[in-house]
């Protein structure tokens, strides 16, 4: 598998994983049209990558826009990170 393929690999477990963790964060208050029983489990299996804006989300809960930011950063930090670590793994078992 070459770097293009472990790119795009990371990039979609990356953005699905942050994705389903930002709604969930955004869910979080009963007011929120998405909130519903779901939001506890998704916040519990996404901790790592939403603890930061789920603690902004606790402290303003109208930081819609701050929270979004946010994630986008941790979304290409775990980009990063996921495309380093398979890419290791691979160059490992060849």
């Amino acid at each position: 598998m070459n770097n293009m393929n472990i790119a795009k690999r990371a990039f979609i477990i990356s953005f699905l994983y942050v994705f389903i963790g930002t709604i969930s964060v955004l869910s979080v208050y009963p007011e929120a049209p998405l909130y519903g029983d779901w939001v506890i489990v998704t916040l519990v299996l996404t901790l790592p990558v939403t603890f930061i804006s789920l603690g902004v989300m606790y402290a303003d809960a109208s930081a819609f826009g701050l929270v979004v930011l946010i994630q986008l950063v941790v979304f290409f930090v775990l980009w990063y990170v996921l495309f380093r670590v398979l890419d290791k793994r691979q160059k490992r078992s060849e």
